[in-house]
């Protein structure tokens, strides 16, 4: 597996990273199954929330897996900020349930309509803050689905990194947030990188799609995946990886517009347009 700084953090992670919401679907042991083999092969980059829609039990099932190996993994952890009390909550759930007392990094969930009020003194950010002080979180990082947003949030300088929905057909964070977040050494970690809502996504060539996002300079990409299989297919990709040719640039672009006649983006994903 290639490691990757994710900017200020320094920390090392994983190019590919494990995106937890596909195992709420699997039973508990086999999620372990899936989990541990992750671990086996490199993968040290988790990403979960707890409680929240869409997400299941799957912080519970990786819970479960950090009691005895959680020294070996970086844990990415979504908390939605718009109050303390709901970030206060959410943060101390979060930490039972995935049995350990700190986290590397904390997501700020936040929209752009709450942007303010979560900043402000009543806010979640404020939560986060003090929990970073105490070292119960090392890094915080914030998430949206809107490049042009998260780039006026990093503006501020009060984020260390980010997450935000990038592939070959979803791209928009080419224009201004990737350059800036290089300037300002944010840490970049993708989600939807196969263009799926849930977990995996229509785009089937798996090893360039997520080419095509490390040849953007993100370090991360996180993955959906629901089985040993499709973990040890994604480490496979992310143990050598290969610069895309011109011609395989040349198709992604042409492939893009076919995707964009069929799917219509919803948050960085890709959804049948007659869905």
């Amino acid at each position: 597996m290639e490691y990757r700084t994710l900017g200020k953090t320094g920390l090392k992670v994983s190019v590919v990273g494990f995106g937890g919401i596909p195992i709420r679907n699997a039973g508990e042991k086999e999620a372990i199954k899936i989990i541990n083999r992750a671990i086996d092969l490199g993968i040290n980059l988790f990403h979960t929330s707890y409680g929240r829609q869409g997400y299941g039990d799957s912080a519970i099932k990786i819970g479960k897996v950090m009691k005895e190996r959680r020294d070996e993994c970086i844990l990415n952890v979504k908390i939605f900020g718009q109050t303390k009390e709901r970030a206060q909550t959410e943060l101390e759930k979060s930490l039972k349930v995935l049995n350990t007392d700190r986290f590397e990094i904390v997501q700020f969930r936040i929209t752009e309509k709450l942007f303010d009020q979560g900043m402000g003194k009543n806010g979640g950010f404020q939560v986060l803050k003090k929990a970073q002080e105490e070292g119960v979180v090392n890094y915080i990082g914030i998430t949206d689905h809107h490049p042009r947003f998260l780039a006026r949030a990093i503006a501020t300088g009060s984020f260390s990194n980010i997450v935000v929905p990038f592939n070959y057909v979803y791209n928009g964070a080419r224009e201004e947030l990737i350059p800036l977040a290089k300037r300002m050494n944010v840490g970049i970690v993708a989600m939807k990188p196969l263009g799926g809502s849930k977990a995996g996504g229509p785009l089937r060539n798996t090893s360039e799609a997520l080419n095509y996002i490390w040849e953007h300079g993100i370090p991360a990409a996180i993955v959906g995946m629901s089985s040993i299989k499709e973990v040890e297919e994604n480490a496979r990709i992310g143990e050598k990886i290969q610069p895309l040719t011109q011609a395989q640039k040349e198709r992604l672009q042409v492939l893009a517009e076919e995707m964009r006649q069929k799917y219509k983006v919803s948050n960085g994903a890709l959804l049948p347009l007659n869905a």
